[in-house]
């Protein structure tokens, strides 16, 4: 099956490149604002401190458009949804644009190594004065009542307008994984992030930046049942860590078929819901990532 899914993703890949100019971006990183991810128990049942947790950050997405479409495949790794498989097509209808397409979650768990699932969003815009967006994505409905089986949720909400030389924008982000750990034990984590976006830009200036300023929450809950004479009992304990965060991006264009891009994030104050404590005001939180976009030529050009 994985010998399957990796042959059709590299005849997709060969086919696309051949046809249309596409922008490959690959980028990796690193951060440590995260839960454990083989706790099985909630920290604030055990009187327990949030403690930082390294993750990797990876990304690579070819995208690209022709005529009134435009598509993007990639793969992506957070410390949410773990590994993602992604591909979707955007139509513009004037004013009005509309995309689906599939996902895939992906070597998440040994039982149920691919369970695959769908996107949809719409998105209205007066170009040069304001845009909506709104993007959701689930992976398929399956019975959580089986040891191993996983479920990955994300939505994403933008609303934002031009003023000279910055773009604004006011987005909602929201991810989750709910995960089978046993058969009388379901674990889920979520991010929801609340933020301001500010892209900065010059005519004729090779760099661009990216201002974000927000609050999150992340969390991570524990619901254990059991039996009780002829009923089931459950029981859901939860951590939950929030932050007001800073992020800055600095994107540089080489020459026209090459940029590179640095960036980083780190909550400015945080805090964890009791009787989850604390981490000590030393604790260091962060998020540090760096790559670049390559614009691949048409081959038939």
């Amino acid at each position: 099956m994985k010998k399957t899914w990796l042959s059709l993703l590299f005849f997709f890949f060969a086919a696309v490149f051949r046809l249309f100019p596409l922008d490959l971006k690959l980028s990796g990183g690193l951060g440590n604002l995260a839960f454990e991810k083989g706790r099985t128990e909630a920290l604030s049942a055990v009187d327990g401190e949030f403690e930082p947790k390294f993750f990797p950050l990876a990304l690579a997405q070819l995208s690209g458009e022709y005529k009134d479409q435009s598509y993007n495949v990639g793969f992506e790794r957070d410390p949410i949804l773990r590994n993602r498989l992604f591909a979707n097509v955007r139509t513009n209808l004037g004013y009005f644009s509309l995309e689906t397409g599939p996902v895939v979650s992906l070597f998440n768990s040994s039982r149920l190594p691919i369970s695959p699932g769908i996107s949809v969003g719409m998105g209205l815009s007066i170009p040069g004065i304001i845009f909506i967006e709104a993007v959701g994505s689930s992976t398929l409905g399956i019975l959580m009542d089986t040891p191993d089986n996983n479920f990955q949720r994300t939505g994403d909400i933008s609303a934002g307008f031009w003023v000279p030389h910055v773009i604004c924008s006011f987005n909602l982000n929201y991810k989750n994984f709910t995960y089978r750990e046993q058969d009388n034990l379901l674990i889920e984590d979520g991010l929801v992030r609340y933020y301001f976006r500010a892209d900065v830009y010059t005519k004729n200036i090779p760099y661009t930046i990216r201002l974000d300023v927000g609050f999150e929450k992340l969390s991570r809950s524990y619901t254990s049942q059991a039996v009780s004479g002829t009923s089931i009992v459950r029981e859901t304990d939860t951590d939950e860590f929030k932050s007001v965060f800073i992020g800055l991006q600095g994107t540089y264009s080489i020459n026209p078929a090459l940029k590179i891009f640095l960036g980083g994030e780190i909550p400015v104050y945080s805090w964890g819901s009791p009787p989850m404590k604390d981490p000590p005001r030393s604790t260091f939180f962060f998020q540090a990532w760096t790559g670049i976009i390559w614009t691949l030529p048409n081959r038939n050009s």
